[in-house]
């Protein structure tokens, strides 16, 4: 498994959008220079059902005190949006549940583990809360057509088994091919003391092409709160990803997004420590 390195990035574990070419009204379809403009948002319909298929691997390699140990894990799960209502501003209701999960992990020295929810009646104590939420509705969720979260009514404990973000924020003006837009955020990290240390991030989206009734965004993240401890350093580069996202601008749906991770940490846990974090999430509509 190859993956990019470079700027930490925070690209969002999609769902569905639509990627709709503007009206041809002056200034929204049609830029100044005769380049066309591209209205990014989301749209569904009541009633309707959306599946993507999400695949997460990771390869973790630490080395602490001369003792190396490698971490492997895997997911592959069905994540469900049924569409309750839309309101007459574009706002969609849904609610988010995980259909199914197959899990594997490896660790050194030890045996591996699996689980299959669609198989397996009782699940090993490592993923007893993959089963206990499997199948179950986690909340229901209002957002608005720019990927905005406008309300979120949580029925459970969220697992998220390596899904990414429920959204990436869209402009909500029409943008044309090679345009970037951003949104500030935050990353919380626990330090070592117990405490919570805020991580200011910028979050950059741009639409790199619309060819064939398909169009591709890349996003990633700007981090922009100085970090210099490596034990701060470990965690970011877990949660955040560089890639790009390809939707159908016809169907309004997502085709494909693949995230990567490929990041090397040196003294995360003492002066001869290291960590080497490998990992790719792919997901594709069902």
């Amino acid at each position: 498994m190859k993956a990019a390195t470079g700027v930490l990035v925070f690209a969002a574990g999609t769902f569905a959008a639509a990627v709709l070419a503007a009206a041809d009204a002056p200034g929204e379809g049609v830029a100044s220079d005769g380049a066309e403009r591209y209205h990014l948002r989301y749209e569904f319909s009541p009633g309707e059902v959306f599946r993507c298929k999400v695949t997460h691997l990771t390869t973790v390699d630490t080395k602490i005190r001369g003792v190396t140990e490698t971490a492997q894990t895997r997911s592959v799960s069905t994540k469900v949006w049924k569409i309750l209502s839309v309101d007459p501003a574009g706002n969609v209701t849904f609610t988010y549940t995980v259909e199914d999960a197959r899990m594997w992990q490896q660790l050194t020295g030890r045996e591996e583990i699996r689980y299959d929810s669609t198989q397996d009646k009782e699940p090993p104590d490592e993923y007893r809360h993959v089963a206990e939420t499997v199948g179950v509705p986690m909340g229901t969720i209002t957002i608005s057509p720019s990927g905005e979260i406008l309300r979120r009514e949580n029925a459970r404990p969220q697992f998220n088994p390596g899904i990414g973000e429920l959204t990436i924020p869209l402009p909500p003006q029409p943008v044309q091919v090679g345009e970037s837009w951003t949104r500030e955020g935050e990353l919380p990290i626990r330090l070592n003391d117990g405490k919570v240390k805020r991580i200011k991030t910028r979050h950059v989206y741009q639409l790199k092409k619309v060819e064939t009734g398909v169009a591709t965004i890349a996003a990633r993240t700007e981090v922009l709160t100085p970090v210099d401890d490596p034990a701060v350093q470990s965690q970011l580069v877990q949660r955040v990803k560089r890639g790009e996202v390809r939707f159908d601008v016809d169907a309004g749906r997502v085709l494909q997004q693949q995230m990567d991770i490929d990041a090397t940490v040196i003294g995360f846990s003492g002066a001869d420590s290291m960590m080497k974090y490998l990992a790719r999430l792919t997901e594709e509509s069902a």
